[in-house]
């Protein structure tokens, strides 16, 4: 009689073929957690430049609209800038860009300050600067820090935005 030949899996067989599958699984983890974290500094950097857009255009239409700076009201050359403009529209008049507490808000007239930066963004500082030259419009020159607010490290973003917007003769 032939002897029928059966073939099996050892045990340390077994042991290499878990531990090679363990280390693939570890290796696949690994690379979806880094593929995941690039995805949310995407995210994060994406927020950020609508946010700094969004805060650029905002301050720079309305500029361009105002009669002019009201001195007293605004403070210049601090990273707790304010910024007050005097407006045509009595109903928006004035209008008040002011830093507090990681927000960039935006008040007119007697109505209440509403924040330009999301929830997600953070300003860190906002400095306003005043030049005045003789014959020429005055300028205002905007610097902005914004920041991510974010708990998963490594995906924090930084942005920083800096503007000229010069006020109508």
């Amino acid at each position: 009689m032939k002897k029928l030949c059966q073939r099996s899996f050892t045990l340390i067989e077994i042991l290499l073929y878990f531990v090679i599958l363990a280390v693939f699984l570890l290796t696949a983890v690994s690379f979806a957690i880094q593929i995941l974290n690039v995805s949310q500094l995407s995210t994060h950097r994406h927020e950020l430049e609508l946010s700094g857009q969004f805060i650029t255009n905002k301050i720079t239409v309305a500029l361009q609209s105002a009669e002019s700076v009201d001195e007293p009201g605004s403070t210049f050359d601090s990273d707790l800038g304010v910024l007050s403009l005097t407006m045509a529209d009595s109903l928006v008049s004035p209008t008040i860009f002011s830093y507090s507490s990681g927000d960039l808000t935006m008040k007119e007239g007697s109505g209440l300050p509403e924040a330009l930066n999301s929830s997600y963004v953070s300003v860190d500082s906002a400095l306003f600067h005043r030049i005045e030259t003789a014959k020429t419009p005055d300028q205002i020159i905007v610097d902005l820090a914004l920041s991510v607010v974010s708990d998963i490290p490594n995906t924090q973003a930084e942005l920083a935005v800096h503007f000229t917007v010069s006020l109508r003769p």
